[in-house]
């Protein structure tokens, strides 16, 4: 009896996803979708089963998984009936179309985005970023002394979030035709539109109010004499005596108390009519005599939206352009579902968004020469 009661060896179980759970086996056909459209994407082990398969055979390969009868069904009826079915096969178009959308979408260049701080924004509520001044310094204490406490003030700037979004269509002769060019070409363009459409809102906002800027809650244009980040004037070209002046004025910028904050001048952001001009500037060049140094050393931007001779000297470590994303969805969002109105797939693209500037004292701007 104790042999027989003794313990045999251990028990072990696993927790590792398969193929049985629906988002898993989607996720998988999606990814076996994607290497057809990108040959140089490695499949993972569950997608390898799926790679492949043209569009009808992956739809009657959801039919079976699903327990629905597939005999003697033709291409356009297992495409149909998967559609309009509670199988995978429309989970794993949405799932390689938002593979595509979500690469285009990063691909796409922006001047002004890599000088703003992303964040996240649990709702579409109003949120209000703080910002703190006016912290005095620190004071000596005695061995038996008492700390001495402090006050600071605040004042604010919020962003609020709005949704974009339009629905295109997939056709169902394009899925029998295991047409995959047009299951990637819709996500691909809706990407790049998506981050265009985001450039595009920054560019704006920057631009807004004939070239000052968005009024900040001060009541006063984001660039104004007030803030002590515009030049005033007519105007002149980027030179060493207006990026030097540019440079003075923002190292010398302060707090809302009147204390100094460290503003290191890092970018040149200019529109495509300074381009040249501004890269012979900040060319690095070998100088013979001392007369022939450029001592300023920023690194360029080109803003294509930027219209005009106006050029911006930026430090993005200090906030003030900020873009802002709904919480757990860092860009567009892509569904899909059968079409009623059309013969085959819809496709619904989401963007929550939103931008501005927070605070002032990390852009400086000068009207260019006339």
């Amino acid at each position: 009896m104790r042999a027989r009661s003794a313990p045999t060896g251990q028990i072990r179980t696993t927790t590792a996803p398969t193929l049985d759970d629906p988002a898993v086996r989607a996720a998988a056909m999606g990814e076996a979708l994607l290497c057809r459209i990108d040959p140089a994407h490695q499949p993972s082990a569950p997608a390898r089963a799926f790679v492949g398969l043209s569009l009808p055979e992956m739809a009657r390969d959801c039919l079976r998984n699903a327990g629905l009868p597939v005999t003697g069904l033709g291409a356009s009826a297992v495409v149909t009936r998967a559609l309009h079915s509670t199988s995978d096969f429309a989970l794993a178009l949405s799932d390689t179309q938002g593979r595509v959308l979500t690469a285009s979408y990063k691909a796409a260049a922006s001047g002004l985005k890599p000088l703003a701080r992303e964040v996240s924004l649990p709702d579409f509520r109003a949120r209000t970023f703080i910002r703190t001044s006016g912290i005095s310094d620190l004071e000596k204490v005695n061995e038996s002394g008492e700390f001495k406490r402090g006050s600071f003030d605040h004042a604010g700037e919020s962003v609020t979030l709005a949704t974009y979004g339009k629905v295109f269509g997939i056709s169902r002769q394009a899925l029998v035709n295991d047409d995959i060019g047009a299951l990637a070409d819709i996500p691909a363009k809706l990407g790049a539109a998506a981050a265009r459409f985001e450039a595009d809102q920054l560019g704006t906002l920057l631009v807004s109010n004939a070239g000052a800027g968005p009024t900040m809650a001060d009541a006063v244009a984001l660039f104004h004499t007030m803030h002590d980040n515009f030049a005033s004037g007519s105007g002149e070209a980027p030179d060493e005596a207006t990026l030097s002046e540019a440079r003075l004025a923002m190292r010398a910028q302060t707090d809302d108390a009147g204390f100094l904050i460290s503003v290191v001048p890092k970018y040149l952001v200019v529109g495509p009519a300074l381009e040249t001009a501004a890269e012979k500037l900040l060319a690095a060049i070998q100088p013979t005599q001392v007369s022939d140094v450029q001592p300023i050393r920023l690194t360029l931007v080109v803003e294509p939206r930027l219209a005009g001779n106006a050029w911006y000297v930026v430090d993005p470590t200090v906030d003030g352009l900020v873009y802002a994303h709904l919480a757990g969805e860092g860009g567009p969002q892509i569904e899909s579902r059968a079409g009623f109105d059309v013969d085959g797939v819809e496709t619904r693209v989401r963007l929550d968004f939103g931008c501005a500037f927070i605070d002032w004292r990390g852009w400086y701007r000068n009207a260019g020469a006339a």
